[in-house]
């Protein structure tokens, strides 16, 4: 069974730009917090915003909404924060301006967590309500990474401590899910009789590729600005146990047939999953990665994975109901052809 060796990682990621994710990682960005109480904004900024040694971070911007339309900048996201779950016209101003600018907003209700007040009114693109902002409740930081696209959420994390456990979250998630998906389009192409080939080699190179990648993204999430090389050096060593790991996993998918497609999509799923985990561990809180907790994190994972799994293979069923058929018609169809010759063959 051929393997990926630890001396040719770095080639599985010489296409990748990492010099443009660190950028990404730096890039300066405006948080706006409009409101028209100073204090609560600024109890609001110093939750959002607030970083080690007791400071708060100058890209998030507390603002009276009746200056908000004559800012010179573009938000990444704005936060109306209202002591009231019933925005002041003002504060229905500011709303009715982030819409026209197509700013990403979320409107944030401070002083109590009633439903009532946390229940989105008509227009607003999301709401929260929160008893202390001093210490934002996840919900809201939810909601404001979801505001964010790409990797400018990466920029957000390395900048405000508050949104890193968040922004890694969703880092492993969509990798997972992505390499989960990976796993159900070379399943299905090995269903195919002309389009079956040993990919077990280049699914472990895909598969390690985004894990690779998924690891700088959680480091860079984390605050970490080193330059790439070292920093995947450093990640390397952290999890060389784990990479036996995911050898293994990836020849297990090798081996289990198309009628386990659903146990190859969990493995895929579960074994980014594992190692996303103990990649964020390691990277906000200095946990070692160990044994123990890869297979805690893979248990975590095979549960999720298999109900991805099932929804995947369902989705894909019910795009393509005709494709059993289809491939039937054309296997019979074929050796009919090669009897019957083609036009030039017969003239000839």
């Amino acid at each position: 069974m051929a393997s990926l060796k630890l001396a040719n990682l770095w080639r599985v990621i010489s296409d990748v730009d990492l010099e443009r994710i660190r950028a990404s990682a730096r890039t300066p960005f405006e948080l706006l917090v409009v409101a028209e109480d100073e204090a609560l904004g600024q109890r609001v900024r110093a939750g959002l915003a607030a970083v080690p040694g007791g400071h708060v971070h100058t890209y998030v911007v507390v603002v009276h909404p009746d200056t908000l339309r004559h800012r010179p900048t573009t938000p990444l996201a704005v936060v109306l924060a209202s002591a009231m779950p019933d925005l002041s016209l003002a504060m229905k101003g500011a709303d009715e301006q982030c819409i026209r600018s197509r700013w990403p907003r979320i409107t944030v209700v401070v002083g109590t967590e009633e439903p009532a007040a946390a229940a989105r009114r008509l227009g607003e693109e999301a709401r929260v309500a929160v008893t202390d902002p001093l210490n934002p409740p996840r919900g809201l930081l939810t909601a404001i990474v979801g505001l964010v696209e790409g990797d400018a959420r990466l920029a957000v994390a390395a900048a405000l401590p508050a949104f890193r456990p968040i922004v890694a979250e969703r880092i492993v998630d969509e990798t997972a899910k992505a390499n989960a998906s990976f796993a159900v389009t070379t399943g299905l192409a090995e269903t195919i009789p002309v389009l079956t080939a040993p990919l077990n080699l280049g699914d472990m190179v895909v598969l390690t590729k985004n894990q690779l990648i998924m690891g700088y993204k959680i480091a860079l999430a984390a605050g970490r600005n080193d330059e790439p090389r070292a920093m995947m050096a450093e990640i390397l060593g952290v999890i060389g146990g784990g990479f036996l790991f995911r050898q293994v996993a990836r020849q297990l998918v090798g081996l289990i047939p198309v009628a386990g497609l659903v146990p190859k999509v969990a493995i895929a799923y579960a074994g980014t999953y594992a190692m996303g985990r103990a990649l964020t561990a390691w990277a906000l809180a200095g946990v070692e990665v160990t044994p123990e907790s890869l297979s805690r994190y893979t248990a975590e994972g095979l549960e999720r994975g298999r109900g991805l799994a099932q929804q995947l293979l369902e989705q894909v069923k019910s795009s393509m109901p005709a494709a059993p058929r289809s491939w039937g018609r054309l296997r019979g169809w074929l050796p009919m052809r090669q009897r019957r010759g083609t036009p030039t063959d017969r003239q000839a």
